[in-house]
């Protein structure tokens, strides 16, 4: 490997990706949510870098991305469901999750790139794009079974055919032979009729490369990391008072809690009990909660008093199951539960580790494959042409 140079050419390039990483990041532009996950369009950079400057402009594109990736955890530019539930858990391994796997991604992109651009044989670069071709087709079939024969009370989310049929084994596995075929196929003949060229080729599998590598690599961390017990945020709370009792109670997904007729205590599911006035009864104590902790936060806390004694800030954590608070002005309030599980236990619920990461991610995967491959290949070509890439081969 070449050493990497930090010459003018190559200092501009890098400036440039880092700011379309940073549009990417911060405007709704590059990121398409879908449930915890997000589609993101930063893959297509850390290709270009990779292809532009090699392994080491792909590594340094790569950080960039992990580094921006980790501030959407704080909510900072598009924000990250995923990376603010697994900050609550541990921010040094959200931050590995978050960088190691984006600059290995260019990081080998680069040395992918290399590898191609040193193959002259037409007919390889054609079976290596038909293989490619076929894998996404396979993606492509399972993500709309599962979309078309999605039920939300059946086993893993599925119904009961399409459960039969993905753990059927033999018919399962010559299905998506048969598909995978199909793929091949289609790239095959539209490779060579089209007349691509092995650089051209080159862009598009380097493309589909730091797509699908992303997706590994990030999946692979968070279950390598995060598949374990620890205590993070198990839910949040938003508690309303309004003159002196209790208007509203939801929960982080929007839904209403239930609380006390005379609207000053609630029991929060066997997590705590929460009073803000005298109650009309007795208010048993909760004594097998499975909370480690809680925070309860709001700009009008302060001045309030807790279990008898005066909050001095806006923010107050607490063990106790028991809660007692008095003269809360009226506003919002926010209770978040802390307790301990696994963190990937609970995103599959109940799936086998390799169910989960084909149903959580195969949209996304697919959709950023496909973009990826598309848009690497097109501006690639263009900078081929304007010769910002050397390559082995001459169009």
């Amino acid at each position: 490997m070449k050493v990497f140079k930090f010459d003018t050419k190559r200092i501009v390039l890098l400036g440039l990706l880092t700011a379309i990483i940073a549009i990417f990041s911060f405007t709704p532009i590059g990121s398409i949510p879908i449930g915890p996950l997000v589609i993101t369009l930063n893959i297509i950079p850390i290709a270009i870098a990779a292809i532009t400057m090699g392994p080491i402009g792909g590594l340094i594109i790569g950080i960039v991305f992990g580094l921006f990736s980790f501030l959407q955890c704080f909510g900072i530019g598009v924000p990250s469901a995923m990376g603010a539930a697994t900050l609550e858990i541990s921010p040094t391994l959200t931050f590995i999750q978050r960088v190691v796997p984006r600059a290995l991604d260019g990081l080998l992109v680069g040395f992918i790139f290399s590898a191609l651009s040193r193959i002259k044989s037409k007919k390889a670069m054609s079976i290596i794009s038909g293989i490619i071709s076929g894998i996404v087709l396979i993606g492509l079939f399972l993500s709309v079974m599962l979309l078309i024969c999605h039920d939300k009370n059946g086993k893993y989310n599925m119904s009961e055919g399409m459960y039969n049929f993905i753990t059927s084994g033999i018919p399962v596995a010559l299905t998506l032979i048969a598909v995978f075929a199909v793929g091949f196929g289609v790239m095959f003949w539209f490779v060579n009729k089209k007349n691509m060229s092995n650089v051209q080729l080159s862009f598009g599998i380097s493309g589909f490369s730091a797509a699908i590598l992303n997706t590994i690599f990030f999946m692979g961390a968070l279950v390598l990391i995060f598949n374990h017990t620890a205590a993070g945020l198990d839910n949040k709370y938003t508690i309303t008072v309004k003159n002196g009792v209790i208007a509203e109670i939801t929960n982080n997904s929007g839904d209403h809690v239930d609380f006390a007729s005379d609207r000053v205590h609630a029991q929060i599911g066997n997590d705590i009990i929460l009073t803000i006035g005298t109650p009309s009864a007795a208010v048993p104590l909760l004594t097998d909660s499975d909370a480690t902790k809680f925070v309860f936060s709001s700009k009008k806390l302060k001045g309030a008093t807790f279990n008898g004694k005066e909050i001095s800030e806006k923010t107050l954590k607490f063990k106790e199951p028991n809660a007692d608070f008095r003269d809360l002005s009226d506003g919002e309030y926010t209770l978040k539960v802390y307790k301990k599980f696994n963190y990937v236990d609970k995103l599959r619920s109940g799936k086998s580790i390799l169910l989960f990461i084909i149903t959580a991610v195969g949209i996304n995967a697919l959709f950023e494959m496909v973009i990826s491959t598309l848009f690497t290949t097109l501006i690639c070509t263009a900078l081929f042409k304007a010769k910002f890439i050397k390559a082995t081969e001459q169009q």
